[in-house]
């Protein structure tokens, strides 16, 4: 695969009560055909290109996750579509002392727990998004990491309203989508031709840097009352395909920038982060 696969395999929910997504009357995309915790050893153990478009991803996610301001009080995240739970398993318990993922897609969420649950970060079976009601109290922060566009237009709406609910007031949500004013869609037609993946059965809501607030009161009409806009930036220009010379070198580049300065509206990651009013 190639090295947009880092896309979301590894972080996606997709949500309808089955584990298929459906693009059209005659697509689907079956997510239990990617081996449990197959994305996460990619991100570990991958061709460089591949790893470092992971491990950028969720390095510019922690770099944006709210700084506890009692270290000594609970903090507390969920990661909607956390896959195999790569990315909590970077997140330490002095920056959130309750941590939880959820899924739809049992084998992944037993390899997450198998293999990064501990006394605060656990892993749950969701099994539509429907069932995030079932989640009680309120959380610091969540992370949606190129989950949205795996979803429809009502399944969107359905999720931003448990994201009302889930985040407490003051509280973050960060999240990532493919730009497609980008590189994106060139890399989507590579990976079709190339890859055991097809984007087209997997992505179903498209996004752009100048489109994303727009798009998201369009599916949500209350977004605009419940969230504020912190920040939007994009990631994922160039540097991950610089990996390919020396993973150290572009690895080190992609953190000379830092995103608060960032403008650039053609990476090929879009990311923001809202605060629940």
């Amino acid at each position: 695969m190639s090295p947009a696969a880092a896309s979301q395999e590894d972080q996606t929910l997709s949500m309808p009560s089955d584990t298929t997504t459906r693009v059209g009357a005659n697509t689907q995309f079956d997510y239990e055909g990617i081996p449990a915790g197959y994305y996460d050893r990619v991100m570990r153990e991958g061709n460089p290109i591949r790893r470092l478009w992971h491990v950028s991803k969720f390095e510019r996610v922690l770099d944006y996750l709210p700084q506890p301001s009692d270290p000594h009080a609970e903090s507390s995240i969920l990661d909607i579509g956390c896959f195999a739970g790569t990315f909590l398993s970077l997140v330490p318990q002095d920056r959130f002392s309750r941590q939880l993922g959820v899924d739809i897609l049992p084998a992944q969420i037993d390899y997450a727990n198998r293999t990064y649950g501990t006394p605060f970060r656990s892993f749950r079976h969701v099994p539509s998004i429907t069932h995030l009601r079932d989640i009680e109290g309120h959380f610091d922060c969540v992370t949606l990491i190129e989950v949205i566009e795996h979803l429809t237009a009502a399944e969107i709406h359905a999720l931003f309203s448990e994201l009302a609910r889930l985040i407490r007031p003051g509280g973050k949500l960060v999240l990532t989508t493919p730009n497609y004013l980008s590189c994106w869609p060139l890399l989507e037609v590579i990976l079709n031709r190339m890859s055991e993946v097809s984007y087209e059965e997997q992505h179903i809501t498209r996004f752009t840097y100048f489109n994303m607030e727009r798009r998201l009161c369009e599916l949500y009409p209350s977004f605009a009352a419940e969230f504020a806009l912190d920040l939007k930036t994009t990631t994922h220009l160039v540097t991950p395909f610089l990996a390919g010379l020396s993973y150290d070198l572009a690895r080190n580049l992609s953190r000379m920038v830092p995103h608060t300065s960032w403008r650039m509206p053609f990476g090929n990651l879009v990311l923001m982060v809202l605060t629940r009013r």
